[in-house]
């Protein structure tokens, strides 16, 4: 696996996310049909997929009030810069999955907004050509979408961004690698963005 500076460098410089639309394109029967069998031999062979870890551990921060899982090993870092704590981590061999959380207080704050905030906070760190799809919300708390883009490197990267509203405190996690590494480390991608949770009841103000 790449070393932990590689695998956030991946995540980092290439993350910044702005929000866009999906274009839908009809396709004739033909193309649809030679699609499907595209995608069909696109598919990773079971034998390349990374295994999901039987070990993981939890990463919290009582202070900001939010906790995740990440696979034992995980070699990782925090800092604090204008206001915000930052989390960033990479994961063992043989996975290479980078994550980034940010944690923040402004009560003022929609989901929409930390996209936002997002992409403003990293898209000075180099990423070109980014798109944001698929965002959705999962809950009045929580909204989730996914991140393609071009890194500092010239690498194509993919991910995850997880974003959530706790009253006055915002949080804002990216989980992703460079594109080839993608598919193979979904299920550890889904896993580490899935585990995330607030100490207190987030916007529904249950607690």
């Amino acid at each position: 696996m790449k070393n932990m500076r590689t695998v956030i460098g991946c995540l980092t410089a290439s993350a910044a996310i702005v929000l866009g639309c999906t274009m839908t394109t009809t396709l004739s029967a033909k193309a649809a049909t030679s699609a499907a069998i595209t995608q069909q031999k696109k598919s990773v062979p079971s034998a390349k997929v990374v295994p999901v870890p039987d070990d993981w551990v939890t990463m919290s921060d009582d202070k900001k009030g939010y906790s995740f899982e990440v696979p034992d090993g995980t070699e990782y870092t925090k800092e604090r810069s204008n206001g915000i704590d930052v989390f960033i981590a990479g994961t063992p061999e043989p996975s290479a999955v980078g994550v980034l959380v940010m944690a923040f207080k402004d009560p003022a704050l929609s989901k929409a907004d930390l996209v936002k905030v997002a992409m403003g906070g990293l898209e000075g760190l180099g990423a070109k050509n980014i798109k944001v799809g698929n965002l959705t919300e999962l809950s009045p708390d929580y909204s989730l979408g996914s991140y393609t883009a071009i890194n500092g490197e010239g690498k194509p990267v993919r991910g995850k961004v997880l974003v959530a509203i706790d009253k006055t405190d915002n949080y804002v996690m990216l989980v992703g690698s460079e594109e080839s590494d993608y598919k193979a480390n979904e299920k550890i991608i889904d896993a580490i963005w899935g585990s995330f949770s607030m100490r207190s009841g987030g916007a529904s103000g249950k607690s």
